[in-house]
């Protein structure tokens, strides 16, 4: 649960692009989670975009 909970601080911007995201019909998704966990614990949003 803390793990998504962390997702919240991502800026704006690019959680509307995770939300947008071309649905995955074969195979995995190519973003998981674990991917942008540091990104999400990086609180300054202009450093989160460069690390996106």
């Amino acid at each position: 649960m803390t793990q998504i909970m962390w997702l919240d601080n991502l800026a704006p911007d690019i959680q509307e692009e995770i939300l947008f995201l071309p649905k995955t019909t074969k195979g995995r998704d190519p973003i998981k989670e674990a991917d942008i966990r540091s990104i999400a614990k990086t609180l300054d949003w202009n450093k989160q975009r460069q690390m996106w």
